[in-house]
């Protein structure tokens, strides 16, 4: 008896050999089915919130995972929307940044690393200061865009607003921002006040792009 099998039908007009070309994509679009059920949507949904990327010089920074981080380090809920647009500006003005220099005054520097963090990838330049009378000598010295001061140092509890008027009148003229751990009206001169690391970013993009513009 002879028994003959075949994979094509004249009356059809189909040929499995057709399908050959699409070979590789069939096997893609297999891989990719079995990727999303091994690892779960939830998961690949977390991948890409954070796959918006900023790059110069060489450096990636994932602008919006690093803002979410800086946000929780500080127990404070950052809405999608809020984050999203400031990673925007963080594209548009962001290189206009590269080689700002800002003076920190803080008398606990630890306190603001993941902040540091993200203006140093942005390539900020930044000096501390602890003291008033560091700060001084660190105005004397080099010439800055913006300096950020925290409110107390010490056991004066207005130390920030005292030096401000030093700090306005000093040959470089910064912007002054404070970055203090409660909610007050902001000094007269002062550049703008905060208690949140994005509205901090916000307000060092808007000094930036006055300054650079």
């Amino acid at each position: 008896m002879d028994i003959r099998i075949s994979f094509s039908s004249p009356e059809s007009g189909f040929h499995w050999s057709d399908l050959l070309p699409y070979t590789p994509h069939l096997l893609w679009a297999l891989f990719f089915a079995s990727v999303f059920f091994i690892v779960g949507p939830r998961t690949i949904r977390s991948a890409f919130s954070r796959a918006t990327k900023l790059g110069f010089a060489g450096v990636e920074l994932e602008l919006s995972g690093e803002v979410q981080e800086v946000a929780e380090a500080r127990d404070i809920t950052l809405p999608a929307g809020l984050r999203d647009q400031l990673v925007r500006r963080m594209k548009t003005i962001g290189p206009m940044l590269r080689s700002s220099r800002i003076l920190w005054i803080d008398d606990n520097p630890s306190n603001n690393i993941p902040e540091i963090g993200i203006l140093r990838k942005l390539g900020v330049l930044i000096d501390f200061a602890k003291t008033d009378e560091e700060a001084r000598k660190k105005m004397e010295g080099a010439i800055y865009d913006i300096v950020i001061t925290d409110m107390g140092r010490a056991n004066d509890g207005e130390a920030g607003a005292k030096l401000l008027p030093e700090l306005l009148s000093s040959i470089s003229s910064p912007f002054v921002i404070f970055y203090v751990g409660a909610q007050r009206d902001t000094p007269c001169g002062a550049f703008g006040l905060t208690t949140r690391p994005d509205e901090l970013l916000n307000l060092i993009l808007d000094a930036t792009e006055r300054r650079r513009g």
